[in-house]
């Protein structure tokens, strides 16, 4: 972590401070003088890596409050400049600190100008800090680390008037609302404790009236004045600093109130320097009075530093892909000998299970291949489903038919001398030859099956049924033969009448026989 270190100007010194969690350590004390200054710029040097912040304890201050219209962007930064160059143009060194806007009219900015009005006082520092190239965050003043932290002192917002002491002398800043108007440093001669109390009561005294003159506060009113002092001095204040109509007295231990704010080296008396400077280095106010070209090194140290931060983070990030990348290995890595592992089981396990077999005279690698063989086989084996499918449609349409016995074969070549009706050798009837009879694998289903017993003697109505039922067959990829007929139809039998036959024969329900063929 950079360190910080707070450069204390209070006159013609300036104290160098080392601020380290909480606790604060002296590293030297420089005068304005030329030896002074070029050790002031060797202690640059050595900590060049630091942060410094210039912190302003001087009574040459300047504050002035003003309703300005609400404006943004570059327009309000060209307002305040402009205000800033009317009220202090003597000094760069002034900001303006917003304090609200008002909630009526047209919602002015309330704002308050403050400067360091002797700028002879900074030059030879600033210059010494130019030259070193230090990182100079900002230049400060009590009055505006006092109004980041004292509001939490004071515990209200009205009126009250902060009264601290510093090495500079009795400061006594005024509040309203919580918000900074303004503050001026009485400076002390013998910094006795009869002084310091004298100083405290008169001066507070005198500020009341000038805010009762500026009607910053209603007149018959008391103001509330909160004394920052050590436990053991305060009794003492307090034979100076009595209540009366016009002030309201009360009290604030430094060490407690340090101790709250996270100061580890409790102040010995009732000086609040290093309390000031730790809130600096803990809660850095936003406004400073420092131009850009004094802060340009800071402004570079940001940016490295954001450039670096992202380098750390874009490290952190490759750093925990590379641990879980490899996670992954050695989880693949486990799963991986277990898979060896159990390989090597069912390797054993399936040998035990061979040598247990009967032994035959095929080889294992034989036997793979027949099995292959047979698979391919089987795969090559004609299904029956499509023309099976094609036969139940057809005695689907043809109710009247009773199936009663099926035979299925597969043949190389279709018999073209099987018997076949008379009228089906001559042409005559609706029976046709095959389709083909050439070479080929021909699936085949011989079907019996019988008529109605309603036609036994109605031999037209027998025919026309039959070959219906043949024509329903019958398309272009399946070739349809009429086996046997109820009846004879060829020309070298005798005809005889339905009288003539026996009662047994017609008793017996028609009879026929189709073969169906379908070309694989």
């Amino acid at each position: 972590m950079t360190a910080k270190r707070i450069l204390l100007l209070d006159g013609p010194f300036l104290t160098a401070h080392c601020w380290s969690a909480g606790r604060i350590k002296i590293e030297g004390e420089f005068s304005h003088e030329p030896v002074g200054l070029e050790a002031f710029s060797a202690y640059l040097r050595k900590h060049r890596s630091s942060l410094f912040y210039l912190l302003a304890d001087i009574a040459e201050e300047g504050f002035q409050l003003e309703d300005l219209p609400y404006v943004q962007g570059g327009d309000r930064d060209a307002l305040l400049q402009r205000r800033l160059s009317q009220y202090y143009y003597n000094t760069p060194l002034a900001a303006a600190v917003s304090l609200g806007r008002a909630s009526e009219g047209r919602r002015d900015e309330k704002l308050l100008f403050a400067a360091l009005t002797r700028i002879e006082t900074f030059t030879p520092w600033l210059d010494t800090l130019r030259e070193a190239e230090a990182i100079l965050v900002g230049v400060y003043s009590v009055p505006l680390v006092l109004a980041r932290c004292a509001p939490q002192m004071l515990s209200q917002s009205g009126p009250a008037l902060f009264v601290s002491l510093t090495r500079g002398g009795v400061r006594q800043t005024f509040f309203d609302k919580g918000q900074l108007r303004f503050s001026r440093l009485s400076q002390l001669a013998t910094r006795s404790l009869d002084e310091i109390g004298r100083t405290c009561a008169n001066d507070s005294a005198k500020i009341f009236q000038y805010l009762v003159a500026q009607r910053q506060i209603p007149r018959g009113a008391a103001l509330r004045t909160m004394v920052l002092a050590h436990a053991e001095q305060i009794p003492g204040l307090k034979d100076f600093c009595r209540d009366t109509g016009e002030l309201q007295f009360e009290f604030i231990d430094l060490a407690a109130t340090a101790a709250k704010q996270g100061l580890k080296d409790v102040p010995p008396d009732s000086n609040a320097d290093k309390l000031f400077i730790h809130c600096l280095a803990t809660k850095t106010p936003k406004q400073q009075f420092a131009p850009a070209s004094e802060t340009r090194f800071h402004k570079l140290w940001q940016i490295r530093f954001a450039l670096t931060s992202s380098a750390w983070i874009v490290l952190a990030g490759c750093l925990l892909f590379a641990g879980k990348t490899a996670l992954n290995i050695y989880e693949l890595r486990d799963a991986t000998e277990a898979t060896k592992a159990l390989t090597t089981a069912d390797t054993q396990r399936y040998n035990t299970i061979l040598e247990g077999l009967p032994k035959i005279s095929v080889t294992p690698d034989n036997l793979r291949a027949l099995i292959g063989r047979l698979e391919a086989l089987q795969k090559r084996t004609p299904a029956m489903e499509p023309l099976l499918i094609h036969l139940s449609l057809a005695l689907n349409d043809s109710p009247k038919i009773e199936l009663t016995r099926l035979t299925w074969n597969i043949v190389d070549r279709l018999d073209a001398d099987q018997k076949v009706s008379a009228d089906a050798k001559r042409g005559t009837g609706a029976a046709q030859p095959p389709a083909s009879s050439g070479a080929g694998n021909w699936v085949t289903i011989e079907m019996q099956a019988r008529l109605p017993l309603g036609l036994v003697s109605d031999q037209r109505a027998q025919i026309e049924l039959i070959e219906s039922f043949a024509a329903r067959l019958r398309d272009p990829q399946t070739d349809v033969q009429v086996l046997a007929r109820p009846f004879d139809i060829e020309s070298n039998k005798s005809l005889k009448s339905a009288g003539e036959s026996s009662d047994a024969q017609l008793a017996d329900a028609p009879k026929f026989a189709l073969r169906i063929a379908r070309q694989l």
